[in-house]
């Protein structure tokens, strides 16, 4: 049982620990301490005050993008100069992560010898670096601005006075917490109803590769991924509302956020792997280049698209893990030790 003896004070301490290490780590500050600090103001914002609150939020989430960035777009360019080199190998490979499965070894790269493949690597790695030394210096200018330092002033009053909608000093049961992670849960169920995980069924999705095949366009990545962007979102906000309830459930929290670590990992490979896709479709796309170097990047994007598939159809498989477990219910939330 947790020694917290009110919704308050459990969030309050929760949100301490998370103020006071983005404070201890400065200047290098961690995404995920980003985001669980804005995913407890998304969860438990009844709480707190609203114009604090919504303030915090937003400027944390502009702070995430920031630094995310440059992070972002140095695993973008070590993902696909592995594809080019994969799909250019003269040798045969060990099979990567998309052949999960499989045995043997893979056969010679599909594009072994192509004289696109030297320029298009080229091109990949010069655009990718450009964008993340931008990147780098956008985040340089970020912590050096006057809205990282009245966040960081923010952070500090979140370590020491968490500041509460409710003033009177009147204080509700820690269990009260337990029906905002609830909805939070059944947002997420939600938003993975609405996904065609019927087209995820197989981990090589050749219908949705013909769909994009050949009449690529950002539109129709876009209307693709966006669902998917979303759900990775609310399990994200489903782990760390999970997390910061977890002293008061103890044991009954454990394998949910297994599940929960699980499903984001896998989100987030499908995420990427998009964002190198979307690189690479764009590198197509440069003003005169050769056809031959344009089509090495269209098999790169189609290589990727293939990642993309491969995970979302991981989470298919995995999902009723949780879906049918009934951790989504509130005879599991109601439980604590």
């Amino acid at each position: 049982m947790t020694e917290a003896t009110s919704a308050e004070s459990l969030l309050g301490a929760h949100l301490a620990a998370q103020a006071g290490l983005f404070l201890r780590t400065l200047p290098d500050v961690r995404q995920g301490n980003l985001r669980r600090v804005g995913g407890a103001l998304h969860t438990f914002g009844e709480l707190l005050d609203a114009d604090w609150a919504r303030q915090l939020a937003a400027d944390l989430a502009t702070l995430s993008e920031v630094l995310g960035a440059e992070q972002a777009h140095g695993r973008r360019l070590v993902r696909l100069l592995a594809s080019i080199d994969s799909l250019t190998s003269a040798e045969a490979a060990v099979p990567g992560p998309r052949a999960e499965g499989g045995t043997g070894r893979e056969a010679v790269g599909l594009l072994a010898g192509h004289p696109g493949a030297p320029k298009a690597r080229a091109l990949m790695e010069r655009q990718v670096s450009l964008a993340r030394s931008r990147a780098h210096s956008a985040r340089l200018q970020e912590l050096g601005s006057a809205r990282f330092h009245a966040l960081a002033d923010r952070m500090t009053l979140l370590a020491s006075d968490l500041p509460l909608r409710d003033r009177s000093g009147d204080r509700q049961p820690a269990e009260a917490l337990l029906p905002a992670v609830r909805a939070t849960l059944q947002e997420l169920a939600e938003s993975v109803a609405e996904l065609p995980l019927e087209r995820a069924a197989t981990p090589y999705n050749r219908d949705a590769l013909h769909r994009l095949g050949g009449t690529v366009t950002p539109e129709s990545t876009e209307s693709d991924d966006l669902p998917w962007r979303q759900v990775h979102t609310r399990v994200l906000r489903a782990r760390y509302a999970v997390e910061a309830v977890q002293p008061l459930l103890g044991a009954a929290a454990e394998r949910p956020l297994e599940l929960l670590r699980g499903y984001g990992d896998l989100l987030e490979r499908q995420a990427e792997a998009a964002a190198a896709a979307e690189a690479a479709a764009g590198a197509a796309r440069t003003p005169r280049i050769t056809p031959a170097t344009a089509y090495v990047l269209g098999v790169v994007h189609a290589d990727q698209r293939l990642e993309v598939e491969a995970a979302r159809h991981a989470f298919g498989v995995s999902w009723p893990d949780l879906a049918h477990s009934g951790w989504l219910t509130d005879p599991w939330l109601a439980r604590s030790n």
